[in-house]
């Protein structure tokens, strides 16, 4: 797909941003079996697909699951024909205006942000992004805690002995001082397990806590950045965290960078 049709679009998806020619084919690989190419402004160039200047919208999450798979799927060919790209997010369009086409603002685009992309080209070269999430199970955690602390401890066994109504007491009593207690545990354990992680990779992003199943409560939901060959150090880390009563760790990637990419 060349420049002078690009320029008659009223859209341009964008997939990532990288050092490379214009023109280059990636292929039908892009949503709904688009073409891939790039456009290029000066030494930095934007992968793309023609697309409407509007957002992909659905109400059916496979589908927009399926969309978001593309994305990644398009941004990983770029990385192996490109090297370091800066990924975008989900449904990150140029459109066309008054003062131009969607390639042609694409371009200004690409000039205004030459800077701030050349500087993350150089600081992202050989990085990547890992997932790290952190769970533990309560009731395991809160069973511990109680055996661990004596006053916990009485009036657990006291509640097993009383008569019904006093036991019924002495649980809500335990209950209250147990959620207490596990509320303090997972603080100190946020701050230890984080501080961990955190000494053996470049850089960090905290992300939302999710609901998860099986019991299970998340503790940490982290982005990591480091060079890709040190994955191991982060792994043996994670293994040392792992093996604290209670808790589990999902260790994803590698990934393109998209948690420390700004497009602004």
């Amino acid at each position: 797909m060349t420049t002078e049709v690009a320029a008659k679009l009223d859209g341009l998806y964008v997939y990532c941003i990288a050092r490379g020619p214009g023109d280059y084919p990636l292929g039908p690989i892009g949503l709904d079996g688009q073409e891939v190419y790039t456009l290029a402004s000066g030494d930095l160039c934007a992968v793309v697909q023609n697309r409407r200047a509007e957002t992909c919208r659905s109400e059916e999450p496979d589908t927009i699951e399926g969309w978001v798979l593309v994305h990644q799927q398009v941004v990983t060919a770029a990385t192996e024909a490109f090297g370091t790209v800066l990924p975008m997010s989900f449904n990150m369009i140029v459109a066309a205006s008054e003062d131009g086409g969607a390639a042609e603002n694409l371009g200004v685009w690409l000039d205004e942000k030459q800077h701030t992309f050349t500087y993350l080209l150089d600081k992202l070269a050989g990085k990547a992004e890992y997932g790290v999430q952190v769970f533990w199970d309560p009731e395991v955690i809160t069973a511990a805690l109680v055996q661990r602390d004596p006053e916990l401890r009485r009036i657990r066994d006291d509640a097993r002995t009383k008569p019904k109504g006093l036991a019924y007491m002495l649980q809500q009593t335990l209950a209250k001082a147990a959620r207490a207690a596990l509320e303090a545990e997972a603080s100190r354990r946020v701050e230890n397990f984080y501080g961990q992680i955190r000494g053996c990779v470049e850089d960090i992003r905290v992300d939302h806590l999710k609901k998860t199943d099986n019991g299970r409560q998340m503790l940490l939901n982290l982005s990591c950045l480091m060079d890709q060959g040190a994955a191991g150090v982060l792994g043996r880390v994670l293994d040392e965290i792992e093996k604290t009563e209670g808790v589990s760790v999902r260790f994803t990637g590698p990934w393109p960078p998209y948690n420390f990419v700004t497009a602004g």
